[in-house]
């Protein structure tokens, strides 16, 4: 059985609603957790434990939040234990028209580059099918 735990790191209450809902359709035994401060996204991070390790995080991110940028919300993700950042796949998601060539240089964790809103489509093509 495909068990995921995603999170969604971003300041809009409407896109969270929105990927929320799409991924609850997409995978029926999802865990969808939501966090409108990335500041508390990085606290929970930093709280995991060894036995979290286990099992794989997709994480969605927003570029553009008001108090912690995507890119600031990055530099402070790569200073995480290797054990933390290992659990995770990150995908951006934005509705900036950018093509953020420098950062997904920079960034190479980022598994890709994802246009708002959220859409199932898009999920059936990230192959999201780990197990835990």
């Amino acid at each position: 059985m495909k068990i995921h735990d995603y999170i969604i790191v971003d300041d809009d209450p409407t896109n969270n609603l929105i990927c929320k809902l799409v991924i609850e359709k997409f995978d029926s035994n999802s865990s969808v957790t939501v966090f409108q401060q990335p500041e508390q996204a990085l606290s929970y991070f930093q709280s995991l434990v060894k036995k979290e390790a286990q099992k794989k995080i997709v994480l969605f991110l927003d570029v553009n939040m008001p108090t912690v940028t995507g890119w600031d919300f990055l530099d402070k993700f790569q200073m995480f234990d290797y054990s933390i950042k290992n659990i995770f796949e990150i995908y951006i998601l934005t509705s900036a028209i950018e093509d953020f060539e420098l950062e997904k240089t920079k960034y190479s964790m980022v598994k890709a580059f994802l246009s708002k809103p959220l859409r199932k489509a898009t999920l059936q093509e990230l192959d999201l099918n780990f197990y835990t």
